[in-house]
């Protein structure tokens, strides 16, 4: 029998796997990245309303976080303090589907359609939010996205694939969405070197799958977390991979969203037989 077991030190996982009979245990030590410690992390226990919380934005204008679940076109408000559901302020914006990022331009939420579809958040004249489709990714073949998040530098939205038919298994396009102009560029804006993240990994794992992304509000880096390999890559905003962590499976059982408030790193976790999860790592210049 093998039984596996974490233990957090000094800013590393430490996966111990113990195998009886008659064997030595084997360790590896899975590093936290820079100014982070995977072993000082608060943890949020999420609304059931919200189980399946694919996506996650922090809106400093306002002062709160906005999230939306995978399969139901609702936003929802969490206070900032203890994460909770804020009452009444629930955004219907879509019927059922399958939604996946949530990001903010200017203030105005767009939410991301694993088909490529973008609908934005706006406000009608007596005061009431619903969204509206905006853009749809021009892709030929199957394509499946999971990824979006705001470049200031570009003023554009990037939209990551997860699994698109024009990337073989060493690539992964981005695409650029711009709000105020011309909308979807359907030539990649960048495209991620799959084969260097499998270089880079402290471990051998699958193809590196976007789930989630945000920048860095303080050292600009782009921060990308992948639920299919357990794998957080740090890139520059032009896709070029730096590092890549390991995520811990007993930390990170399912996780599908990140962002930033200020420095501080906030990664969500989808409900994997039990509820969801907020987790908060502390910015250490």
């Amino acid at each position: 029998m093998t039984f596996l077991k974490y233990l957090f030190y000094t800013g590393y996982v430490i996966l111990g796997f113990m195998v009886f009979p008659g064997c030595k245990p084997k360790v590896i030590v899975l590093k936290s990245p820079p100014h982070y410690n995977f072993s000082e992390v608060e943890t949020y226990k999420l609304d059931l309303k919200i189980k399946e919380i694919s996506g996650i934005v922090w809106d400093s204008k306002n002062g709160e976080f906005l999230v939306h679940n995978d399969e139901k076109g609702i936003i929802f408000f969490l206070d900032k303090e203890s994460k909770a559901i804020k009452p009444g302020r629930d955004i219907p914006f879509a019927g059922k589907g399958d939604y996946e990022d949530i990001a903010l331009v200017n203030g105005i939420p767009y939410v991301l359609r694993s088909d490529g579809l973008l609908t934005k958040i706006v406000k009608d004249s007596a005061g009431k939010y619903y969204g509206i489709e905006v853009g749809k990714i021009g892709l030929s073949g199957t394509n499946d996205f999971e990824t979006m998040y705001y470049d200031d530098s570009r003023k554009a939205l990037i939209v990551v694939c997860k699994n698109c038919a024009m990337d073989d298994k060493n690539s992964i396009s981005a695409f650029a969405f711009y709000p105020d102009s011309t909308g979807f560029d359907n030539k990649p804006v960048f495209t991620i070197n799959a084969d260097e993240i499998r270089k880079l990994s402290p471990e051998k794992s699958s193809k590196f799958q976007p789930s989630a992304a945000a920048i860095h509000p303080l050292l600009k880096n782009l921060f990308i977390i992948s639920s299919a390999s357990n794998q957080l890559v740090i890139a520059d905003t032009d896709g070029n991979v730096e590092s890549v962590f390991v995520l811990a499976k007993q930390l990170f059982p399912q996780p599908e969203g990140i962002t930033f408030k200020k420095g501080d790193m906030y990664i969500s976790n989808e409900g994997v037989g039990a509820r969801s999860t907020l987790l908060k790592f502390t910015y250490k210049p």
